[in-house]
């Protein structure tokens, strides 16, 4: 919410006056970097006056906000480092997704799925493809074929087992 109005701007300009070298300083012992230390200081003098709050513990209100954006900092810095750590120490990232041989042994694998497809029967292979690839609830399928949704169900979990077999065999 936009404050604007005199009182306002007066209220700004006080706490801005008031806060904003302690707070700076507070942050730049901290992050040890000026930029950050005044991105920090901005956020907490705009958090505080677009709330009531601090009228009432002024001190202890500020710090909690400075305190709150530091640990707030510090967890994303943590996460940010433990992506780029797991990144790293990645075996495959130098690898190329476009390698040949994976692309050969992918399409292999898709034939051997489709010509397991295709020796299904007309209306269970029907059944696996509307739940499976078009996300068509079971209820619908049941009504659509005449059989209940456990049917269906059924008919899934048997298309999936005899895939899952025929994929293994494969290999």
């Amino acid at each position: 919410m936009m404050r604007t109005g005199k009182k306002d701007d007066d209220e700004r300009s006080q706490l801005h006056a008031r806060w904003r070298p302690a707070l700076l300083s507070f942050f730049r012992r901290r992050v040890r970097d000026h930029a950050t230390a005044e991105d920090l200081t901005q956020e907490t003098l705009l958090r505080a006056l677009n709330s009531e709050a601090h009228r009432e513990q002024p001190d202890a209100y500020m710090f909690r906000i400075a305190l709150n954006l530091l640990i707030d900092r510090s967890r994303r810095l943590q996460v940010r480092s433990a992506h780029l750590r797991a990144f790293e120490e990645d075996p495959y990232r130098e690898v190329d997704l476009l390698d040949p041989e994976r692309i050969a042994q992918g399409r292999e694998q898709l034939a051997t799925l489709l010509a397991a497809l295709d020796e299904l029967p007309e209306r269970t292979r029907a059944i696996f493809i509307l739940y499976r690839m078009e996300h068509m609830p079971q209820e619908a399928i049941g009504e659509a074929f005449g059989i209940s949704a456990s049917a269906v169900k059924q008919q899934v979990a048997k298309v999936m087992a005899t895939l899952a077999r025929k994929m293994r065999s494969s290999q």
